[in-house]
């Protein structure tokens, strides 16, 4: 016969004190799954067999096959702008959690993608592709960026948290450089004709004339992309609207799609490929203190140069006037020769250093002046709105059109039929002095 046999715990305040709290063991195991490489970032294939956004944004869904299924999630930021129906073969990215306050296991997905829908897109973006090398534009020499540009333009998805960053970088990196932004929408059915709509009036301000009667400097490098997404919901920058579009630009253009592994066709096109709009505006826009303390140092080392070879010259003078008064009378007019030629090569040498650095000096102001300039001309224009704001707002404006304020004698406005009685003294101000009245009678509408 077998007996059960029950181990009795004796809860002593040791035992007690050892025993771990349930929220601090499941945060424990979430973090060792986090920690666990095999478990981030895979790549799986399955049937969606739920599918639910949330008002947030938020997409909550189930994978299966017909072995397993695993619950999912797919925050705001990553989720498609498409629903996907049950059913639907999907591949999808994600790494897995734990969900605390339920102990519950799920897949936290990045990116997820409809298995017949990337066959079709993919033949379409290889034909492109081979179109476009057989054409010779893949092979076309690439344009560099503007050392110190002086307008960018940006064409981007419109209020997004990508248009954020580049606005934020660019203000960081050259306070007052001149910023178009042109928002578009960077994904669905109209994407390509807004993307390449954007394209055509960045180019339309790259041109010097329209941008000097729209009082502006020209457009001289543009930077096109978006934040990151699943392969459907990036396909607007591998259609050949958007991509025949980049190629046309007359300035060098950044391709600036946040995306991880595939390239896309813009990507090939463009002048400079960037992994993020963000890290566009980093190698579009220097950081003018860096550059500034280059030019220090550039002056430090060009006045030190020139006066080590000032020494150097110098003491080779010295020696041959010292040779010079012990040399017999044979090599004088040899020694006066060598000494009148050492004293034009280093008046020659001094020369040249000075020139040299007066040039690169005269250039590095000119660059300075003009983004100064600019920054200057760009805050008149925001001060003098400002200004007409203000006049606009200008109580004496509407007085002047016949209009009265008025008053309690107290020093109260009245701004309803409520905050007066029968008897009650007021004050009328008009635009050329005050008039005190009494309230007779009160009238609501």
């Amino acid at each position: 016969m077998n007996a059960r046999r029950t181990c009795a715990i004796m809860l002593t305040p040791e035992v007690l004190g050892s025993a771990l709290p349930v929220g601090r063991f499941v945060l424990g195991l979430r973090r060792l799954l986090n920690e666990e490489p095999t478990l981030q970032h895979q790549m799986l294939r399955g049937e969606v067999a739920r599918w639910t956004r949330a008002r947030s944004g938020h997409v909550y869904l189930t994978l299966r096959d017909e072995d397993a299924s695993i619950d999912a999630v797919m925050w705001s930021s990553r989720a498609p702008s498409r629903d996907f129906e049950e059913g639907a073969e999907v591949v999808v990215v994600g790494s897995v959690d734990l969900y605390p306050p339920r102990g519950q296991l799920q897949l936290q997905v990045t990116s997820i993608h409809a298995v017949d829908k990337i066959g079709e897109l993919e033949a379409e973006r290889r034909q492109l592709i081979a179109s476009l090398k057989a054409e010779g534009v893949l092979d076309r020499p690439r344009r560099p960026l503007p050392s110190i540009p002086r307008h960018v333009a940006v064409i981007i998805g419109a209020d997004s948290a990508a248009e954020a960053d580049v606005l934020r970088l660019t203000e960081d990196r050259w306070p007052g450089l001149r910023r178009t932004v042109i928002g578009v929408l960077v994904q669905g059915d109209k994407a390509p004709e807004e993307i390449a709509r954007g394209l055509r009036v960045a180019a339309r301000l790259a041109d010097p004339v329209r941008a000097e009667a729209l009082g502006v400097p020209p457009v001289d490098v543009i930077i096109v992309g978006r934040g990151g997404g699943s392969t459907e919901d990036l396909w607007a920058f591998n259609l050949e609207r958007v991509v025949r579009a980049v190629v046309s630009m007359p300035v060098p253009v950044v391709s600036a799609v946040g995306h991880e592994s595939d390239v896309l066709v813009s990507d090939l096109v463009a002048d400079v490929r960037a992994s993020t709009p963000s890290d566009a505006a980093e190698r579009v826009v220097p950081v003018r203190l860096d550059l500034d303390r280059r030019q220090d140092d550039l002056v430090m080392r060009l006045e030190a140069a020139a006066a080590r070879r000032f020494v150097e010259i110098r003491q080779q003078h010295h020696l041959l006037r010292h040779r010079l008064a012990g040399a017999p009378v044979a090599g004088l007019a040899r020694a006066r020769t060598e000494l009148t030629d050492l004293q034009s090569r280093l008046d020659a040498t001094v020369d040249a250093h000075l020139n040299v650095a007066a040039r690169r000096l005269a250039a590095h102001a000119h660059a300075l002046q003009r983004a100064t300039a600019h920054n200057v001309s760009s805050q008149r224009t925001r001060l003098a709105g400002l200004e007409a704001a203000l006049r606009t707002t200008d109580p004496r404006k509407v007085l002047e059109r016949g209009y009265g304020m008025l008053q309690q004698t107290d020093g109260g406005v009245i701004g309803s039929v409520k905050d007066v009685a029968v008897g009650d003294g007021l004050l009328v101000h008009l635009v050329d002095g005050t008039v005190e009245a009494a309230v007779e009678d009160v009238h609501r509408t």
